[in-house]
């Protein structure tokens, strides 16, 4: 390895405020009061119909104490449903409302608008280096090419 691992944490420490900013102005949409956890949370959503608090807990790397919270907000706002399982009513499952999946829809309809009228200025290899990036780091950390969403 050419660069050692504390090069990796100096560019990420030094530069995640920067991308945590521009990508929190891409998906930003007046009137959907979420935080970037509960958009993290419908994301998650937004790729399993049905999933346990448990399990989604576990996917988010939160406390389930956490994760009530976060689907709490969700659930007032109108995002997401909660249920209990009729063959055991101790474990909780939750789902994205249709309101939630229109909510992510426009949210990613902002974001094509935003990142189109951002890249439009680049010339098209600096466009293709980062689709290369962000490949490799979605690549990297666990995303599956075959997967839909």
């Amino acid at each position: 390895m050419s660069k050692s691992v504390s090069e990796m944490v100096d560019i990420i420490f030094l530069y995640y405020p920067r991308v945590r900013k521009a990508f929190r102005n891409l998906v930003s949409i007046k009137d959907v009061p979420i935080s970037m956890t509960q958009l993290t949370c419908l994301n998650a959503l937004d790729k399993n119909e049905t999933i346990t608090m448990s399990e989604l807990a576990d996917e988010l790397n939160m406390s389930n104490q956490q994760l009530t919270k976060v689907v709490d907000g969700l659930v007032e706002f109108g995002m997401a449903e909660r249920f209990i399982a009729p063959s055991n009513r101790r474990k909780i499952y939750v789902r994205m409302s249709e309101h939630g999946r229109n909510t992510v829809a426009s949210l990613k309809r902002e974001v094509d608008r935003k990142l189109t009228f951002v890249l439009h200025k680049k010339p098209q290899e600096e466009v293709d280096k980062l689709y290369d990036a962000i490949e490799t780091l979605a690549t990297f950390f666990g995303h599956d090419k075959g997967e839909d969403k």
